[in-house]
């Protein structure tokens, strides 16, 4: 739709897809949270515990939280990340449409959470246990390629593909319903 000034007013409110900004964004936070889950699920095949069960304990010893409270308030945590990994990764691709580019984000972003994950994780185990923050206290940044880069990625590249198709699907569907109604 144009208006007299020429402007393309449906481009403030969807992308070529034909979904709107906030449908896709809250397409990325379901499918963080969803990804952050499998990654929990598929940690211990790459050899460590689950970051949700370290950070229990963590806060069991170190909050005196018991054991029930300690497992929901660690998979929330989680999820609260995750959920903000995917709504950054939806931002990206409403940005942006080359896979190229795409795919740069997502290295980094897989590079950028690894790197800082040591000291994050041990900030947060610091506030929800009610300690004081310690700065001196926090591990140092990984900067190894190592298992938690790859699910980093993996978890990065998940969320990506799910968007490509759910965006892919959308572009579908729009485009039979101009069929439709072209036929009709």
């Amino acid at each position: 739709m144009t208006t007299d000034n020429g402007l393309n007013t449906d481009s403030a409110t969807r992308d070529d897809s034909g979904a709107s900004p906030v449908h896709l964004l809250l397409a990325a936070c379901a499918v963080g949270a969803i990804v952050g889950i499998v990654f929990i699920i598929v940690q211990p095949w790459f050899g460590m515990s689950t970051l949700t069960s370290r950070h229990a304990a963590a806060y069991q010893e170190l909050g005196n939280w018991s054991a029930a409270p300690a497992v929901i308030i660690a998979w929330l945590a989680h999820l609260a990340v995750s959920v903000f990994y995917g709504f950054i990764s939806g931002l990206v691709m409403l940005k942006y449409r080359s896979l190229g580019i795409i795919s740069l984000f997502t290295l980094a972003f897989s590079w950028i959470t690894t790197l800082i994950a040591p000291p994050a994780n041990a900030l947060i185990v610091q506030l929800v246990s009610f300690q004081q923050v310690r700065p001196e206290l926090l591990p140092g940044l990984n900067f190894l390629l190592d298992a938690k880069f790859f699910l980093h990625l993996w978890f990065f590249v998940a969320i990506v593909t799910a968007l490509s198709v759910y965006r892919n699907k959308l572009r579908q569907d729009e485009g039979n319903a101009r069929l439709s109604e072209v036929a009709g």
